[in-house]
């Protein structure tokens, strides 16, 4: 539904049509394709010397062609008008995933819709779990995709007051501001949760070549921190407004029991004072 006519609608997997029509000559093509270091990025990280790895490196690698590959960004998503795609399936509960056009991992404003994405994930589990127990484990979630997406996921019997709650809790965060404890509060998560995520090598070498490939250059992921940190309560609301609307919501379940004027309004707002104090307490 997200990505029809868009080049993200190709799974890199393959497909059974696709696959079973390989051949041999394709194979040896697309490797010989490959092997070019336009195509290649190499990312080390360890106690080692830099020299001793570059003269590795050049004396391996380093002799592939160079090729002439040169990286097009893909078209980012675009979405209007919110919409509502249903497929019947007999279940006991119904699946809803919402999703809204988010900025690339390269834009400044990935920083602050991290943090707002990060309070409204503990406003509907507060909402949807702790309060009315619509649902086990409800979820805001934010991509890292050059065409990249957001949005909330649930699964719920009621899926109709699961999302009316979560929508509600989204506008909380458009139409008003948090106070600033709670971004103070959410940027402290960010950096144990950050730095619990750097343990290994290998995850640290993940940063750094997303970084290089998606966000305009590896050393822009030493500056995470700092930049949740210098999120202030304004941006939450500005990039919450901007990018947090035109859901496009896809369910699997009845559609008898699904209320297309929730999942198409957007949610009506609440009072914010009240929310803000619990999600304080909760951190």
């Amino acid at each position: 539904v997200l990505y029809a006519g868009h080049p993200y609608a190709n799974d890199p997997n393959g497909t059974l049509e696709t696959v079973t029509r390989l051949t041999v000559e394709d194979l040896k093509r697309f490797h010989q394709q490959v092997m070019e270091t336009s195509r290649l990025l190499l990312v080390i990280v360890g106690d080692i010397n830099a020299d001793a790895v570059r003269t590795r490196v050049e004396a391996t690698l380093g002799k592939l062609p160079r090729g002439t590959y040169k990286d097009t960004p893909v078209p980012p998503l675009v979405f209007t008008a919110p919409s509502l795609n249903v497929t019947p399936k007999n279940l006991p509960t119904n699946y809803v995933r919402g999703v809204y056009a988010a900025p690339p991992p390269g834009s400044p404003d990935i920083y602050p819709l991290r943090v707002a994405n990060s309070i409204l994930q503990a406003l509907v589990f507060q909402e949807v779990r702790e309060k009315r127990a619509l649902s086990y484990a409800p979820e805001a979630f934010l991509g890292s995709g050059g065409a990249n997406t957001g949005g909330i996921y649930v699964t719920a019997v009621d899926a109709n007051q699961a999302v009316d709650v979560m929508l509600k809790q989204i506008n909380l965060l458009r139409r008003q501001e948090v106070n600033s404890a709670v971004t103070d509060a959410t940027a402290q998560d960010f950096l144990t949760t950050y730095y619990l995520g750097q343990e290994t090598n290998a995850a640290q070498a993940g940063s750094l070549a997303q970084a290089e490939l998606l966000s305009g250059g590896w050393n822009v992921a030493g500056e995470f921190i700092d930049r949740i940190r210098a999120v202030t309560p304004g941006d939450v609301r500005r990039v919450a407004s901007m990018y947090m609307r035109s859901l496009q919501f896809v369910v699997l379940g009845d559609p008898a029991k699904i209320d297309r004027r929730i999942f198409l309004s957007g949610g009506a707002p609440t009072d914010l004072l009240t929310n803000n104090q619990q999600l304080t307490t909760h951190r």
